[in-house]
């Protein structure tokens, strides 16, 4: 209940950045056919490619596709429209997410202590730091891996207890541990919890190499499919220096104390590197702003440490649950080079663990015998101070939710609270664009490329809205830079084929098919090739080299249904039937070639031919 109070609001927002990727343009979620191929491929199909193997997911997805539907071809608010019902899913695998922990606490610390487990899942479930990962659609990895990784710890403790179900606990601790890794790759992290639990309980070396036995099948089948589904590589970032990482690490410490804390200033957008600033006023500031927070960083990790080894002896369940939110921690404090260097999300496990060691230090166990909660005095005025503060989580969050509503707002509240950054300038401009505002559009990417001048996607940008305002020759200048940097050739391409078409009137065609040739797997290039054939007259060259296509994705219900269009137009109408039949299946929403199938299916049967 309390959980669905703060997050009512997001009912109200839209579809917001990753989200146009992966539910507007993923053609695996359009159908419940497309499932086994979902698991295939990573994430990001037809946008920038990522590292992310999570098909899980992507089966969520196609859950709220089915359910809710979406208008592919409608303006942004028309969009928007539908994502009441991805909004609602998130918050109830939210929901789900903070029963398990709840469900995995009752368990370690026993029945008795019901009250404590309550406490924390309340707390981390309102904590205005998950926002990022349940208001935003695309976030929803997080409760996905932390509902599968809570489950599979709980099933775990079941099956220590030993009794006649034991080996059903454990292999549905398994099957959960694979679930946890198939929804995000942080869930390896539950894997290793349930081996330093193992460790800190001391169990018997035969259940440890049972474990370590499932272990290892476990990650050869997350391998087996992980390594044989296909991707696209994405940009190679320039990793972080190993003698930074430290640094950077103790940084992201402070930033993430500070949050778990005080979570008053929050965006989606967030840096503790040295990056450059813009002018050399805020390069200074910067810099002894981050001088300072390394220093804050290292005396918190000297407090955590010496907090744990205090535990130890005090409140032995707190040290465990530190080393577990240690082990949550780890693959995202910098010690690996990562997209970025801080990211609320990120914490989404590792705040759960923590609140339970903070939980344990503060309410120690009762004395054997008792019941009720005997509560020293400092344990009261902790209780009231913890209880002001978690009414005034759940409002924080409450107040969080608007700063998601549409693309715009959304962009523009994050640079407002101080991801002023490259990219958030880059998608407000991408926006802004949509909407046909293009010289404010412009302005974005040259505030991105001052801020970042090697950034190709701003350069990118920045052309494509000169050639909106016939500035051709600053158009071709950025593209003549852009075009160092091979994952954007692409692009490059298909702006130089407008740019020629509008300069020289020189027929685009052959540039947009050297475009789809430089992204074979992304449709979108592809379609604006074929569509420009159609349109010149070609159409039995953009149904054949469609064909072509097909058989190497004839997963695209929308490739299906324009390779209908096109036989329709060549009246081969019983190739079409065949066409719209495909795309119907592969896409339960798509009413345009249903429409197009039941037209075509009763001409054939008044005129007696055979689809």
């Amino acid at each position: 209940m309390a959980t669905l109070l703060v997050y009512a609001p997001a009912q109200r927002n839209g579809f917001v950045w990753d989200d146009t990727a992966l539910v507007w343009r993923d053609p695996l979620i359009r159908s419940w056919r497309l499932i086994p191929e979902g698991f295939r491929h990573f994430l990001f199909i037809d946008a920038t490619a990522a590292d992310f193997y999570r098909p899980l997911q992507r089966l969520t997805l196609t859950a709220d596709y089915a359910l809710w539907g979406l208008h592919l071809e409608g303006t942004p608010p028309e969009r928007d429209a539908f994502a009441h019902g991805y909004h609602l899913t998130n918050i109830y695998l939210h929901i789900a997410a903070a029963l398990a922990l709840f469900g995995l606490l009752e368990r370690w610390l026993g029945a008795k202590r019901r009250w404590l487990a309550a406490g924390v899942a309340l707390v981390w479930a309102v904590h205005p730091l998950q926002t990022s990962a349940v208001t935003y659609i695309a976030g929803r990895a997080d409760p996905l891996a932390a509902f599968f990784g809570f489950t599979a710890l709980t099933l775990g403790l079941m099956g220590l207890e030993g009794g006649k179900r034991a080996w059903l606990a454990s292999s549905g601790a398994a099957l959960c541990f694979l679930c946890a890794l198939l929804s995000k790759e942080s869930g390896f992290a539950a894997l290793l919890i349930w081996f330093a639990m193992l460790a800190w309980r001391r169990v018997p070396r035969a259940i440890f190499l049972k474990w370590a036995a499932a272990a290892a099948l476990v990650l050869g089948v997350y391998c087996g499919l992980r390594f044989t589904a296909q991707k696209v590589a994405p940009p190679n970032d320039r990793p972080t220096p190993l003698g930074v990482r430290p640094i950077v690490a103790a940084r992201a410490v402070a930033e993430y104390a500070g949050l778990v804390l005080a979570p008053v200033n929050l965006r989606m957008e967030r840096d503790v590197s040295s990056t450059p600033q813009g002018s050399t006023e805020a390069n200074l500031a910067n810099g002894q702003r981050r001088e300072f927070q390394t220093l804050l960083g290292l005396a918190l990790i000297a407090g955590l440490v010496a907090w744990w080894r205090r535990a130890r002896r005090t409140a032995p369940e707190a040290a465990l649950a530190l080393i577990c939110a240690a082990i949550a921690y780890l693959p995202i404090s910098n010690l690996f080079s990562l997209n970025a260097t801080v990211a609320e999300h990120w914490l989404y496990v590792p705040s759960a663990f923590l609140f339970t060691a903070v939980a344990l230090t503060l309410f120690r166990p009762n004395p054997p015998g008792t019941d009720i909660p005997a509560l020293r005095p400092y344990q009261r005025c902790a209780l009231i101070a913890l209880s002001v503060w978690t009414v005034w989580l759940g409002v924080r969050t409450w107040q969080r939710q608007p700063d998601w509503k549409d693309q715009a707002t959304f962009f523009q509240h994050t640079i407002a609270d101080g991801g002023d950054t490259a990219r958030m300038h880059i998608s407000l401009g991408q926006d802004l664009a949509t909407r046909g505002e293009h010289e404010k559009a412009l302005n974005q990417f040259k505030e991105a490329l001052r801020r970042e001048p090697k950034q190709p996607l701003a350069m990118l940008g920045f052309a494509s809205e000169s050639i909106w305002l016939k500035d051709y020759a600053s158009a071709r200048e950025m593209l003549d830079r852009a075009a160092a940097y091979p994952f954007v050739t692409a692009s490059v391409l298909q702006l130089r084929g407008a740019l020629d078409s509008l300069e020289k009137g020189i027929d685009r065609t052959s540039a947009l098919k050297a475009a789809a040739d430089a992204a074979p797997w992304d449709w979108t290039y592809r379609k604006r090739y074929l569509l420009a054939l159609d349109q010149t007259g070609h159409t039995d060259v953009a149904a054949r080299e469609l064909s072509a296509f097909l058989k190497e994705q004839p997963f695209r219900g929308d490739s299906w249904k324009l390779l209908g269009d096109l036989l329709t137009k060549m009246h081969q109408r019983s190739a079409a039937v065949n066409a719209y039949a495909k795309a119907v299946q592969l896409d339960v929403h798509d009413e345009a070639a249903r429409q197009s199938l039941r037209i075509l299916t009763q001409s054939a049967q008044i005129e007696g031919f055979a689809p």
